[in-house]
């Protein structure tokens, strides 16, 4: 019993052994196979890549236009404020040069009411002591 057990031992590691080794044909297929599957793997991840560049393409584009607005945006108010700030500096100056030239001409109107009025007091001193 012994031995009969052996044996179909040995023969069922002879069969196993026997279908382990793939054949020479088999072999090919599967690289065959393998290589096919490299081959369309490879071509998904440049379609994929090809994707996420048009696609970051777009978001540049996005990026760009909306930068142009943003520009447009802080831009033409800036400009606005500009023009107005230099219109009204320019207005200003000339409002505070007309005062100035208003004040020079109080003072020297004031000094010349202050001579009149000093010829004045001499002309009534004069007047009274003749």
């Amino acid at each position: 019993m012994k031995t009969i057990l052996m044996i179909s031992l040995l023969f069922c590691i002879i069969t196993l052994s026997a279908h382990a080794e793939p054949s020479q044909n088999s072999v090919e297929t599967d690289i065959a196979v393998i290589k096919t599957e490299i081959k369309n793997l490879k071509e998904g991840m440049n379609t994929g890549f090809a994707n996420v560049q048009k696609q970051f393409e777009n978001v540049q584009k996005n990026l760009d236009r909306i930068i142009s607005i943003i520009i447009a945006c802080i831009g033409i108010p800036m400009v606005f404020l500009t023009i107005g700030l230099t219109v009204w500096g320019i207005l200003a100056y000339r409002r505070s040069r007309k005062e100035d030239t208003l004040q020079d001409q109080i003072k020297t109107l004031t000094q010349q009411i202050e001579t009149l009025t000093q010829e004045i007091e001499k002309l009534k001193q004069q007047r009274i002591v003749s």
